[in-house]
């Protein structure tokens, strides 16, 4: 991989001169960049191997799939195909032609998926070269074991490396649900997917106790954003919420993240600050994944702009459509990138966020880590306007007095303590009165006061949305 971060070449390198000799070149479309990748995987001749690569979907965006090279004839073969992301080449069973890997759907990215394809060196006429999602519809694969994975969606697999003195191939494989149930897994004959023991079961175990709580109802589903993009939303509905209490007001609480590549909402089961919040004080609880976020484009050499404006036009159309939020009491708040995004809305002068919570913000992108800024933003001597734009304290003098809640660990090594205290210090310059919480010892994931960071921000917001967790709707 070059530093711009847009041509990675593979090469073929031979004991015992160590001889390399260029086997494989990608290089990103103008104006972009290549995420890296794992290593390739090999076939037992080492004549030709796998690798997952972005590759163009028609009109649309570019998706990762996995890429067939066959060093001998110089010879590419795309073997996945479609608007979903592959996330991992699980083993490639050479004896059977089959290659295992997961993926999301393709309508719901929220979700992982294991998936097995021909391998392009069968010759078997009667065997479908395209992929097969082995659980997308456990009627089709998984019949015999389709209620024991009710509820799953998210879903991860464990597969054996196959030694090339194996002439049986793959004969087993280890399924894990992940969500949005409980965890659970279990093993599976990779012949006709069979259940044949069964791992463990988180259910037996603990949805007597989780039955017993009062937990938020999750809803997901999709909101039309400009250039025909839609942006993933997640919604925690607390306890109390009812259809027809449709005129109730709730307070909102919206989580940002809006790093370029990445994917809040999910299917995984988790037990997280959103849920606790959305149980205890009646808040309703958004997640977003927006332009930018994977397999919904790439921010090349903008960052703080579509982002920003997304979670914005998001929660416009929100308020328009659930007529239960309550548009004085909506507060934001995220966590790194997602606590940049947090200042940047707050200074885009809005009239939605009441409020806002930023800890471990990234304020000035001098100073952020070169190897994301750089494939981002590209070089500071060749772009300072970008940079310039896409700095936080731009946009001081344009948050409200009283609206900003900072923290920060002293010991934060991704997001230097440096980010906070520039940002503190021009919102001084502005006149910009603000909330400040710094953490001796801490770093960037404030592991050691966790329970007083989320107990402070959980004050901050009961005094900025007027919570009652006594209240009952």
């Amino acid at each position: 991989m070059n530093r711009p971060q847009n041509l990675s070449v593979i090469s073929n390198c031979r004991a015992p001169n160590w001889l390399c000799v260029e086997t494989h070149a990608e290089r990103a479309a103008e104006d972009s960049w290549l995420d890296v990748q794992p290593h390739p995987v090999f076939a037992k001749d080492g004549n030709s191997f796998l690798l997952l690569a972005a590759v163009r979907e028609g009109d649309y965006d570019r998706f990762t799939h996995i890429k067939h090279i066959t060093l001998s004839y110089q010879r590419t073969a795309v073997i996945t195909h479609g608007r979903y992301e592959v996330t991992k080449i699980l083993a490639w069973d050479f004896v059977n032609h089959n290659v295992y890997f997961l993926g999301t759907s393709e309508s719901k990215p929220g979700q992982r998926h294991l998936y097995v394809v021909r391998d392009p060196a069968t010759d078997d006429p009667i065997r479908s070269l395209e992929p097969q999602c082995l659980t997308c519809d456990l009627r089709i694969f998984l019949r015999s074991s389709q209620d024991h994975y009710r509820n799953c969606s998210y879903f991860s697999a464990y597969l054996d490396p196959i030694p090339p003195y194996d002439k049986d191939g793959l004969t087993h494989y280890s399924l894990i649900c992940e969500g949005p149930g409980l965890p659970l897994g279990s093993v599976h004959l990779a012949t006709n997917h069979n259940m044949v023991k069964v791992l463990f079961n988180m259910k037996e175990i603990c949805e007597a106790k989780l039955n017993k709580l009062a937990l938020p109802t999750p809803r997901t589903f999709e909101v039309p954003l400009p250039q025909n993009y839609r942006a993933q939303v997640q919604l925690l509905l607390p306890p109390s919420w009812r259809e027809e209490l449709r005129d109730a007001a709730y307070p909102v609480l919206v989580e940002v993240n809006g790093r370029p590549g990445s994917n809040s909402v999910t299917e995984k089961f988790s037990v997280s600050w959103g849920k606790y919040m959305s149980s205890k004080n009646d808040v309703v609880y958004i997640k977003l994944d927006v332009r930018g976020s994977k397999g919904q484009g790439k921010l090349s050499r903008k960052l703080g702009g579509v982002e920003v404006q997304d979670q914005i036009t998001v929660l416009r159309y929100l308020l328009d459509n659930l007529k239960f939020l309550d548009r004085t009491r909506i507060a934001v708040w995220g966590w790194g990138y997602g606590g940049y995004v947090t200042s940047m809305v707050l200074g885009s002068q809005q009239k939605y966020f009441k409020c806002g919570i930023a800890i471990s913000p990234i304020a000035d992108w001098m100073f952020y880590n070169s190897a994301f800024t750089e494939r981002v933003l590209g070089y500071p001597s060749e772009n300072v306007k970008v940079y310039v734009e896409a700095d936080v304290r731009q946009r001081s003098k344009l948050i409200p007095s009283d609206s900003l809640y900072l923290i920060h660990g002293l010991a934060d090594i991704t997001a230097p303590y440096q980010h906070s205290i520039s940002l503190a210090h021009s919102l001084a310059d502005a006149g910009i009165m603000y909330r400040y919480q710094s953490y001796a010892d801490q770093g960037h994931d404030l592991e050691g006061v966790l329970e007083h960071a989320y107990r402070s921000m959980e004050d901050y917001l009961r005094e900025c949305l007027t919570l009652d967790s006594d209240e009952q709707l």
